[in-house]
């Protein structure tokens, strides 16, 4: 039973991807470029990342691109992330 639901883990883990992408690229880097509240450097950083995380799309593709597509996700987002932790709670 564990070694099934693994399986679907993986399996899910690849769907959940592309919409993790679309929601980081189109929704928060756009709302982050266009705000006066955040810098638009982050706003760029997201939109980077979500187009890195929609390229599991085509799994096989992101398999052979993971290093180059999990180093702009974390940049964007971590980026975002201390910025909202160290200078966000002061505006």
């Amino acid at each position: 039973m564990a070694y099934i639901c693994f399986n679907f883990y993986t399996q899910l883990y690849s769907i959940g991807f592309p919409f993790f992408g679309f929601y980081c690229c189109l929704i928060i880097g756009y709302l982050v470029f266009k705000s006066m509240f955040l810098p638009r450097i982050l706003g760029m950083l997201m939109m980077c990342a979500g187009f890195g995380w929609l390229t599991f799309v085509v799994p096989p593709l992101a398999n052979s691109l993971w290093p180059y597509v999990a180093i702009p996700g974390i940049v964007g987002e971590g980026s975002l992330t201390i910025w909202l932790l160290t200078k966000g709670k002061d505006v």
